[in-house]
C-alpha cells in the first residue's frame, strides 16, 4: 500500500457509498417526529418511535462484523442498504400512521446499524497506518456532511412534498450508494494476505475478531507445528487471558467514549427537536451546526496523527458545552447561529478525536467500530426520550443546560481516568 497517499481509490469509493447511505438515514431520522405529527401523533409518541428506530440501529451492530465475514463486505453492505430501502417502502405502503412509522424506523434502523459499523471498520484497510487519523477525518467529515445535508433538507422537504414523495426521494438517495459498493468493495473474504477489488486489508476490518483469535491460537501453538491445536490448561489460560484483555480494553473505552455519547445526545436533540421552542426556521440553525460539525471533524482529523486525541476530545467537550449554554439562554437570531456554530465545532472535534482514540485503544478495528458506533447511536436513541420528555415537561432551556452539565461531567471523568491510567503505566515503567 502506498503510504504517501491518503485519498486512495478505495477510500474514495468507500466515502461515496457512506455519503449516500448516511444521507438516506438522516432524511428519516430528522423527519420522524414531523411525519408522526402529519399522521396525527403526539410529539412524545414521535420521540418514542425515534427511540425505537435507534434500538434497531443498536441491536444489530454487534453482529455486523460477523455478517461481513460471512457474506463479504460488498454483500453485507448491500443487505444493509436493502434494509434501509425496505423501511422506506414500508412507510410508503402501510396506511396506519403509527405502524407505518414503527416499521420504517425499525427496518431503516437495522440497515443503518449494519451499514455504519461495516463502513467505519473498513477505513483502516484503505490507507497506511500512519495516515489513519487523516483517513478517519476525511471519512468522518464526509459522513458528517451527509448528515448536514440530509437533516435540514429532510425537514424542508417534508414541509413541501407529500410523505409518499419524500419516501421515494429517500429510496433514490440510498440506491446512489450501491454502485461504488459493487465496484470497490470486496465480496467473500479471500485467504489472509490476498489483495482484492482495490480494497486491500478490508477483510482484516470486517473479520478482525476472528483473525485475532486465530493469531492468538497460532502464537500459543506455534511450537507444535502448522495447524496444531492448543488444548488443556494452556488453552484455558489463553482463553482466560484473552477475556481479561478484552475486559481491560472495554472498561477504559466506555469511559473514553462517554463524552462522545453525551455529545451525540445533544446532536440528536437538536436535529430531532430543533434548537429551541418557537424557532421559526429551525432548519437554518441545524444546517449551521451541521456545517461547522463537518469543519470540526475535518480539522480534528487533520491533526489527530500529530496531536493528543485526548486533548482534542476535551477541547470538543468544552466547545460543545459552551455552545449549549449559549443556546439555552438565547432566543434566536445571530447569537443562536453563533451558538450552533460553536456546538457544531465541538461535536465534530469530539467525533474525530474519539474515533481515533477508539481505533488506537483496542486490538481490532471491528471492535473499535462497534463500540464507537454503538455510542453514537445510543446517544441518538436517548435523544428521542430526552427530547420528548424534556421539551414537553422541562422546556428547551432546562433541557439544554442539563445536557451541557452532563457533558462537562463526562469530560471530567474521562480526563481523570486517562490521567490515572497514564500515571499507573508510568509507575510500572
Amino acid at each position: 500500500m502506498d503510504d504517501r497517499r491518503t485519498l486512495t481509490p478505495a477510500l474514495l469509493g468507500l466515502v461515496w457509498s457512506a455519503m449516500f447511505g448516511f444521507s438516506g438515514f438522516f432524511l428519516s431520522y430528522s423527519t420522524m417526529v414531523s411525519i408522526g405529527a402529519i399522521g396525527g401523533l403526539a410529539t412524545v409518541t414521535g420521540g418514542a418511535v425515534l427511540t425505537t428506530m435507534m434500538v434497531g440501529v443498536i441491536a444489530v451492530q454487534p453482529f455486523a462484523p460477523w455478517l461481513g465475514a460471512r457474506l463479504g463486505l460488498r454483500s453485507a453492505l448491500l443487505v444493509a442498504l436493502g434494509l434501509q430501502v425496505l423501511g422506506q417502502v414500508c412507510g410508503l405502503i402501510v396506511t396506519q400512521p403509527l405502524l407505518s412509522l414503527v416499521l420504517a424506523g425499525v427496518f431503516g434502523g437495522m440497515g443503518f446499524g449494519l451499514f455504519v459499523v461495516l463502513a467505519n471498520a473498513a477505513v483502516p484497510g484503505t490507507v497506511a497506518p500512519r495516515r489513519l487519523g487523516k483517513a478517519l477525518g476525511i471519512f468522518g467529515g464526509i459522513t458528517s456532511l451527509a448528515a448536514a445535508l440530509g437533516a435540514p433538507f429532510g425537514l424542508w422537504l417534508i414541509g413541501v412534498v407529500p410523505v409518499w414523495s419524500f419516501r421515494l426521494i429517500a429510496c433514490g438517495t440510498l440506491l446512489l450508494a450501491a454502485p461504488t459498493i459493487i465496484r470497490f468493495l470486496p465480496g467473500r473474504v479471500p485467504p489472509p494476505g490476498a489483495e482484492h477489488d482495490g480494497l486491500p486489508g478490508t477483510h482484516r476490518a470486517v473479520d478482525a475478531d476472528a483473525q485475532a483469535a486465530v493469531s492468538d491460537g497460532g502464537a500459543r501453538g506455534s511450537g507444535a507445528g502448522v495447524g496444531a491445536r492448543t488444548s488443556g490448561p494452556d488453552a484455558d489460560r489463553g482463553a482466560s487471558s484473552q477475556g481479561r484483555r478484552r475486559l481491560g480494553e472495554i472498561l477504559p473505552l466506555l469511559t473514553m467514549l462517554a463524552p462522545f455519547l453525551i455529545g451525540m445526545v445533544t446532536f440528536g436533540l437538536i436535529v430531532g427537536f430543533g434548537p429551541g421552542e418557537g424557532i421559526a426556521t429551525p432548519a437554518i440553525y441545524i444546517g449551521i451546526m451541521q456545517v461547522f460539525s463537518v469543519i470540526g471533524r475535518f480539522a480534528a482529523g487533520a491533526v489527530a496523527d500529530a496531536r493528543s486525541p485526548l486533548g482534542l476530545n476535551l477541547a470538543g467537550v468544552g466547545l460543545a458545552a459552551c455552545g449549549l449554554i449559549i443556546t439555552a439562554i438565547t432566543g434566536g437570531g445571530v447569537v443562536l447561529g453563533l451558538a450552533m456554530a460553536v456546538v457544531g465545532l465541538g461535536l465534530g472535534t469530539l467525533q474525530s478525536a474519539s474515533l481515533v482514540m477508539a481505533f488506537t485503544a483496542v486490538s481490532t478495528p471491528a471492535r473499535a467500530s462497534v463500540a464507537w458506533n454503538m455510542s453514537f447511536d445510543i446517544g441518538l436513541g436517548i435523544a428521542g426520550v430526552i427530547g420528548g420528555v424534556g421539551f414537553t415537561y422541562l422546556g428547551d432551556t432546562a433541557t439544554f443546560l442539563l445536557c451541557a452539565g452532563i457533558l462537562l461531567l463526562a469530560g471530567l471523568v474521562s480526563w481523570i481516568v486517562a490521567a490515572r491510567r497514564a500515571g499507573t503505566s508510568g509507575g510500572r515503567d
